[in-house]
């Protein structure tokens, strides 16, 4: 099942393998250097939405998974034993910027109700990804029932991430509670709850993606300049690429299929470890590569071309939505 991690302490005393400080010292410097990206894409946003504060918080949050998730591997290396903890945050926060990618899709057409209001009665197909494999589905009305479903199943996937997954990092820590000489007991009991876990986060994973892809789908007329489609995808096959490297390195650890016998032994870098820490490098160098794209698709542009729109979309007030701002699409 692979050796538990060691502290802190004990690899500050033994020292780290010479190979994997320059990995370290890369992955240093690209969290760095997405942190000032950040900042400027922040000054640069600010500037430019001072009449669209909610559709600044929705751009800001998703852009904060690539730098977050860099400087949660980064932590993850250094600190080995918290590896269970920057795996949650990341996993919470991806959940959720699903919420923070369906409140933009509002704020695009006027705010939630003017969505409602503006979608009511479109025709629309529901075999859109990722069931668009399944062509023989009919083509329906968009309706409210259809829309508090889409949404439900986005809130589900982020609620399950937070509140389940809270459980199995519970889980997990109690397992390895006991190091050097875990609970045997315990490390089954959490290995089957995070299996099962992952499972069905996957399967709402896709649910919330098909939630998502029903609303634009319904609006993709009035949304098509937006770019929406690259929006998503520069940031959901980041997240992605990042959850599945961490699930399957990890499946092929736990039941032995990469062992110590893989590598040169280490009794305080142990198969396990060297694994995690690969594929963490791995996921720094994917967030430094997606970055500089996520910020060229989530523009200031977007702002100058809502507020040089003609007609005033109608139907949120600017108390429940102080984003209602001009469409010409309507």
């Amino acid at each position: 099942m692979g050796e538990p991690s060691p502290s802190f302490s004990e690899i500050l005393e033994k020292g780290y393998p010479p190979e994997w400080l320059p990995f370290i010292i890369i992955s240093t410097a690209m969290t760095l250097a997405m942190i000032v990206l950040d900042i400027w894409a922040f000054i640069q946003h600010k500037k430019y939405s001072t009449k669209f504060p909610i559709q600044f918080m929705c751009t800001i949050g998703i852009l904060q998974v690539y730098p977050f998730f860099c400087f949660m591997q980064l932590i993850g290396m250094i600190v080995p034993k918290s590896h269970e903890v920057t795996v949650f945050l990341s996993e919470g926060l991806e959940a959720l910027t699903f919420l923070f990618f369906l409140r933009l899709l509002f704020t695009y057409m006027g705010g939630k109700k003017a969505t409602k209001s503006t979608l009511k009665g479109a025709h629309m197909h529901i075999n859109v990804p990722p069931l668009c494999c399944l062509v023989c589905l009919p083509q329906v009305k968009f309706t409210r029932k259809f829309f508090i479903f889409c949404e439900f199943l986005i809130g589900l996937y982020a609620v399950y991430c937070l509140g389940v997954g809270f459980l199995e990092l519970i889980m997990m820590l109690d397992a390895g509670d006991g190091y050097p000489n875990p609970d045997k007991g315990a490390h089954v009991i959490s290995g089957t709850f995070g299996a099962i876990y992952h499972v069905l986060l996957i399967v709402l994973l896709f649910f919330a993606i098909y939630g998502l892809s029903g609303i634009y789908h319904s609006a993709e007329e009035l949304l098509g300049h937006r770019g929406i489609v690259k929006k998503f995808l520069v940031y959901k096959i980041f997240t992605l690429l990042a959850k599945f490297q961490d699930l399957l390195f990890g499946t092929l650890v736990h039941h032995d299929v990469i062992t110590d016998e893989d590598f040169k032994y280490n009794e305080i870098w142990p198969a396990g470890l060297r694994v995690r820490n690969c594929v963490a490098f791995a996921i720094c160098v994917e967030a430094m590569i997606s970055f500089p794209l996520a910020l060229k698709f989530y523009n200031i542009a977007d702002y100058v071309v809502i507020e040089n729109n003609g007609t005033e979309l109608k139907g949120d007030s600017k108390k429940d939505n102080p984003d209602v701002v001009k469409n010409d699409a309507v």
